[in-house]
């Protein structure tokens, strides 16, 4: 009696393990997470009619940054520019007919904890080759969605705005 009691606890042992190798094998349970960073592109028209489009690589990545007064939190941090030329090097490269002014804004929602939010970069002005301004999205931690709009004009961003649109999805993690 007692052997047929190890021999059903030993069969009932070897059928969990089975069970739980066949589920582990198959991925049962495992949640396949976002990126942590992820480089889009994106098109828009040239604000200054006689100058050709160009396409911005926007780069989104999780990080952290301190607002204002506070301490480090999560966030999405960006970077990134265009392909138009460097301007020439030399004594007055500022002066020329192509200048630019940028701004940035982030609409995002947090899957993980539902909340949603925008954010607008700094405004950068009066640049020959455009980039990224500083953007700091805090997010909170989670997977994020998030619509990345880079507004450009000529000299300032509000002048023949023309808007480059990305989107991505990144998990956003405290470090």
């Amino acid at each position: 009696m007692a052997r047929r009691a190890v021999r059903r606890a030993g069969a009932a042992v070897a059928t969990a393990g089975a069970v739980a190798t066949a589920v582990i094998g198959m991925g049962g349970g495992v949640a396949s997470a976002a990126p942590t960073s992820t480089t889009m592109h994106c098109s828009s028209q040239n604000p200054l009619f006689w100058a050709p489009p160009f396409t911005w690589t926007v780069t989104a990545s999780s990080g952290e940054s301190r607002p204002p007064g506070g301490e480090l939190e999560p966030a999405i941090l960006l970077s990134g520019g265009n392909e138009l030329p460097a301007p020439p090097a030399g004594l007055f490269p500022s002066l020329g007919l192509d200048w630019y002014g940028t701004q940035v804004l982030v609409d995002w929602h947090n899957r993980t904890t539902g909340e949603s939010g925008r954010s607008v970069s700094d405004q950068a002005a009066w640049q020959q080759k455009p980039g990224i301004p500083v953007n700091r999205t805090w997010t909170g931690t989670g997977t994020v969605d998030f619509t990345v709009t880079v507004q450009t004009g000529g000299g300032w961003w509000f002048v023949n705005t023309q808007n480059a649109v990305c989107q991505g999805t990144i998990d956003v993690v405290r470090r």
